[in-house]
């Protein structure tokens, strides 16, 4: 502030006074500035931190190993996955192989195709191909910890008409497909035994959820539950085999984040019968960045239908 020009008079008799005023003046701009600008580092690190926060704790999608969750890619992003199975039972091991995409494309709307690669003990083959949508039920902004989604797919298996043909043959008819088939296809023995072995209570790849060996529409209610650290998740499955009944099933588990890399957690899965499918796995989730989960599973079955010893793992990259 300068008084000069008005008061040239007053300048002369105090000029000491004066030149403090004009001192203390020019000196509280910046000191306002720095304390605007402390106030609004504060700010900003609180928001940064409850950003980071929210995404150590979002919800990033394909978090179980076999369970399906809620989560769904925003419209434009996309999950890309892969997994790989060992069953190993008394008398043989089994292997299976899948990778899958699921894509964004509206608001709550999602849609992938998975690719199964199997090896039963004869050496790998491609399996099945099964294109798919989900659906969100409920919407993902509502504060309500209970969310639902329905996911469904159509599973095109290779060859499975030859494991119907097989399935009929063990009814009545199973020597004169069994030669027929032998000719024409090579994999009708193959199949027949199969059959055999599961009505003697050994393990059959046409249960509701392990099924490998039909064309059939699957399909998942999904009941998720997120409450902070922990996610529970049940999901209702349903297999319709082509011009066949329904059969259904379920599967359910429970995660728990230790921190924001690692979770464990606990899942199952099985069909309505008692002397069905039914796995239990013990499971650790690790995410070593945000974009990327790794999953790896350990379990065994309840049944004489299911693996003596289950392990899964799977990878997701989220884009």
């Amino acid at each position: 502030m300068n008084f000069a020009p008005e008061t040239p008079g007053l300048e002369r008799a105090y000029p000491s006074r004066l030149r403090h005023i004009s001192f203390s003046q020019t000196n509280q701009t910046p000191t306002h500035m720095k304390l605007k600008h402390s106030f609004s580092s504060i700010v900003l690190a609180i928001a940064l931190g409850g950003f980071c926060a929210c995404t150590a704790n979002a919800d990033h999608g394909k978090d179980f190993i076999i369970l399906q969750d809620y989560h769904v890619p925003a419209p434009g992003g996309g999950h890309l996955m892969g997994n790989f199975e060992w069953e190993k039972y008394s008398d043989r091991d089994e292997f299976g192989l899948s990778s899958g995409l699921m894509f964004g494309v509206l608001p709550r709307v999602a849609l992938g195709v998975d690719v199964h690669f199997r090896d039963e003990s004869d050496g790998w083959d491609y399996n099945s191909v099964m294109p798919a949508a989900q659906f969100q039920l409920t919407s993902p902004e509502s504060k309500f910890p209970i969310k639902v989604a329905l996911a469904v797919g159509y599973q095109f298996v290779n060859g499975s008409s030859i494991a119907e043909s097989a399935h009929e043959e063990v009814g009545g008819h199973a020597e004169e497909h069994a030669h027929e088939h032998e000719h024409e296809h090579g994999h009708a023995d193959e199949h027949a035994d199969v059959e055999e072995h599961a009505e003697e209570g050994g393990h059959s790849h046409d249960s509701t959820v392990h099924n490998h060996s039909s064309d059939a529409l699957k399909s998942r209610l999904i009941i998720e539950g997120d409450f902070g650290a922990t996610k529970a998740i049940f999901n209702l499955i349903s297999l319709v085999r082509d011009g066949g009944d329904a059969g259904w099933g379920y599967a359910a588990g429970v995660r728990h984040n230790v921190n924001e890399s690692v979770a464990l957690g606990v899942e199952a899965l099985g069909d309505f019968e008692s002397d069905g499918w039914h796995e239990l796995i013990g499971g650790i989730y690790y995410q070593p960045i945000h974009a990327v989960t790794l999953k790896i599973g350990a379990g065994f079955g309840l049944t004489d239908a299911t693996p003596d010893f289950t392990l899964r793992t799977g990878v997701v990259w989220r884009f």
